[in-house]
């Protein structure tokens, strides 16, 4: 398992969790966006600095914080 910051660009993967050190209300928040266990994303691309992640979810572009996107383990597909 890899964190969905650190995972390829340009590939399909699947959500394993949320890690249990991520706050409740964040949490919840990418609950309510959909990252829910299983769920496929793709990764799109990462800015210069590796600040902000650009990812795909069902169906809609999101952009995230890299040190979010270090909170959800995922798997290749």
């Amino acid at each position: 398992m890899v964190t969905l910051s650190s995972c390829p660009i340009q590939k399909y993967v699947r959500i394993v969790k949320i890690n249990e050190s991520c706050s409740l209300p964040i949490k919840r928040r990418l609950y309510d966006l959909g990252f829910t266990n299983g769920q496929i994303v793709k990764k799109i691309r990462s800015s210069l600095l590796n600040k902000v992640v650009l990812i795909e979810i069902r169906g809609y572009l999101l952009s995230l914080r890299s040190s979010i996107a270090n909170q959800i383990l995922v798997e290749g597909r």
